[in-house]
Formats: structure tokens, sequence, C-alpha cells
């Protein structure tokens, strides 16, 4: 009989890009230099082969905000090719989409492991697909909440 061993979390990822779906979106307080702000953090399952019992798991925090140029809006512009149009933008929507990210390096002073930054999310589009638009299946006007 064959017993399946559950694959085990990871944050130890190396720099690259990789191909990833969004599986969780958690409410976070982010520090700032005026103090604690609601926010959220987007984690992303990536996808690194030949690594069946690891699960590799990236994240990234932002102010609950989509102000003009906030990292949430830029990012969100970027992984879906268009500009979010709503009052209201439900982030749990992001959960099952795909992106390609890259991951960088950030070594910080004092501490022994560097620091894994998702720097770009960008859309997962599979050319050989019939379908390469759902990748942007978000649509920019989506009232959520």
């Amino acid at each position: 009989m064959l017993i399946p061993v559950e694959a085990r979390e990871s944050f130890d990822v190396e720099p690259g890009r990789y191909k990833a779906k969004c599986i969780d979106v958690r409410d976070k307080e982010i520090p700032t230099r005026k103090g604690p702000v609601k926010g959220q953090r987007i984690v992303w399952e990536i996808d690194v082969p030949g690594n069946d019992n690891v699960q590799y798991l990236v994240g990234k925090n932002y102010e609950a905000t989509l102000a003009k140029n906030s990292p949430l809006r830029n990012d969100l512009i970027s992984w879906f090719g268009h500009d979010i149009k709503v009052r209201q933008f439900d982030t749990a929507t992001l959960k099952g989409k795909e992106a390609i990210l890259t991951v960088q390096d950030i070594e910080n002073e004092g501490w022994p492991k560097p620091y894994h930054h998702v720097a770009r999310v960008e859309p997962l589009v599979d050319e050989d697909a019939e379908d390469a638009e759902d990748a942007r299946s978000i649509s920019p006007n989506v009232v959520c909440g």
C-alpha cells in the first residue's frame, strides 16, 4: 500500500522567474514609517521542477489601497494587463489566478538568510492554449465588496 507523504511548505526559494498560482490572500498589519496599517499578504505557490515533496511559497505584503501608483495597483496592472476601474476590489478573487513571478534576494544585515522579494508579477500566457486570454481574465470593472 502506498501512503502519501504531504509536501512540506518552504519560503526558502532561489532568485529567478517562476510560474506561480495565487493560493491565499491574508489580512495582515503592515508596518510603515507612520505606524502599522491595514494590509494584505498575497501568497503564491511557485512551480519548482524536481521538488515533488516541497511546496515552495512566496508572498508579498501590500497596503490595502488601490491609490494611483500604489504597489498593489501597480502589480495588478502588470499581472492582468489593464487598470482596475472600480470603487472596491475583492482581493479574494485573486485566488487561483496564475502568474509569472520574478523573485529577488535582498540581503538583510544581521539576518543569516536573505529576504526573498517578489519583484515583479506578470501574466501567465500560454501561447499554445486556445484561451490564452484566461491569464488576463480578471475584469477591470468587477465591483466586489
